[in-house]
């Protein structure tokens, strides 16, 4: 018999199926800008990149300067900021603002914040996926759905939607390095590092660790690809206004004055006034040398203790001293996926105690929030994931850091 080898061409079959799938893209993404239009006052991080792009294309106005909080708060508040609320000072670098500059050119405010907000939960969806995959987990299809539900959801993923926060999109950045990494694809680990450059507080020590273990690989690839698109875009940038590295620094130091959000020294000192200030000393410095010891340790060692590494300095940033927000810890959906994954396969009741995991992060923070909606409620809802996150990370430690060898890792702990 003569065996044909199979066509490469699609089918009539394949055809449909492709535009199947593209109407009920094109319906649900209709659907949840339709929805985004009716969300309620906010989208504040959104704003303040696209009122400084629009100023910048469309009336020659320094994105770094004060006529863009004043503008930004007025679609925000309906007015001057309240005192104690985010002022909205851009400090994201010049070469970076680019990214939102395609926003730039619907003229209608709701409206572009209502697209960028799909494109926020896309990413958020992305992110689950990836962040599952990344466990190297078998995972059962009813936790998929529950920790798809739950992460769309959970208190902190739904302040990012509801202030428009690029974080999630910087989170999915985050996962897309770690699985280029493991995959070996450097040129896309390098350009993925190359647009990561902003939100600092929310995963400087990430990048470190992963920019020295490529460092210590020789893999030369990996700052090829960021360094060629970050010249791209710095060249562009610097063409397109020359001046704008003072500015942006500026902007930054201002920022930092304008004591908004939140930090470990301030929530302890609310929670302990006494000696919360020393007690976050305390907590920063532990962390320091655990993280220290952590990555020294990582360095020679399988890629399974590197993972549980950049899922610990992902969990301890917050606590770092750092000036940071409340949805930014919606990041902190990378370690958790590894944290139940563990859970599930290495405890006799894993699929119990998982659910219950999911429970008390899920419940405590919304029932926090709606039952003392104050400012020491707050910090023990910035306190609380972040904290969570670090023991759930040391608990799953000698199991994560360890593939089953023995009869009694087999049958579970």
């Amino acid at each position: 018999m003569n065996f044909q080898p199979p066509s490469n061409s699609l089918t009539t079959r394949d055809y449909q199926f492709i535009a199947l799938v593209l109407i009920l893209f094109l319906v649900i993404a209709t659907g949840l800008v339709y929805a985004n239009l009716s969300l309620p006052n906010g989208g504040g991080d959104f704003y303040v990149h696209w009122v400084s792009a629009r100023g910048f294309l469309f009336e020659q106005t320094d994105p770094y300067s004060g006529v863009i909080p004043a503008r930004v708060q007025e679609l925000v508040y309906e007015g001057n900021a309240p005192a104690g609320d985010e002022v909205f000072i851009l400090d994201t670098p010049f070469h970076i603002l680019l990214l939102y500059f395609p926003f730039a050119l619907l003229s209608d405010a709701q409206l572009a914040r209502a697209i960028f907000t799909l494109v926020i939960e896309l990413a958020l969806f992305a992110l689950v996926y990836l962040s599952l995959k990344l466990t190297d987990w078998e995972t059962p299809r009813w936790f998929w759905i529950l920790f798809f539900i739950f992460c769309v959801l959970n208190f902190y993923s739904f302040q990012a939607i509801l202030s428009a926060n690029s974080v999630l999109i910087l989170g999915l950045i985050y996962a897309g390095m770690l699985f280029a990494l493991y995959s070996e694809q450097d040129e896309l680990l390098g350009g993925l590092l190359a647009i990561s450059m902003y939100y600092w507080e929310v995963g400087l020590p990430f990048l470190l660790l992963i920019a020295y273990r490529c460092y210590k690989e020789s893999r030369t690839r990996v700052f090829a690809g960021f360094l060629m698109l970050s010249v791209v875009m710095l060249i562009i940038s610097f063409l397109w206004y020359p001046d704008w590295l003072f500015p942006y620094l500026r902007a930054g130091m201002n920022n930092l004055r304008a004591d908004f959000g939140f930090t470990i020294f301030t929530a302890l000192q609310d929670i302990f006034p006494a000696f919360g200030r020393i007690l976050a000393w305390i907590v920063i410095v532990i962390l320091v040398f655990a993280f220290g010891y952590e990555w020294n340790a990582s360095q020679e060692s399988d890629p399974r203790r590197f993972y549980w590494v950049c899922c610990l300095s992902l969990a301890i940033t917050p606590l770092l001293g750092f000036r940071t927000e409340i949805e930014h810890l919606s990041i902190l959906i990378i370690p958790l996926a590894l944290i139940f994954s563990i859970v599930y396969d290495r405890w006799k009741i894993g699929g119990s105690l998982t659910l219950l995991l999911l429970i008390i992060i899920f419940t405590f923070p919304w029932l926090l929030y709606f039952i003392n909606p104050t400012q020491f409620a707050q910090e023990i809802l910035f306190l609380f994931l972040p904290l969570f996150t670090v023991i759930g990370l040391y608990w799953i430690r000698w199991w994560a850091l360890r593939p089953p060898r023995v009869w009694a890792d087999l049958t579970k702990a």
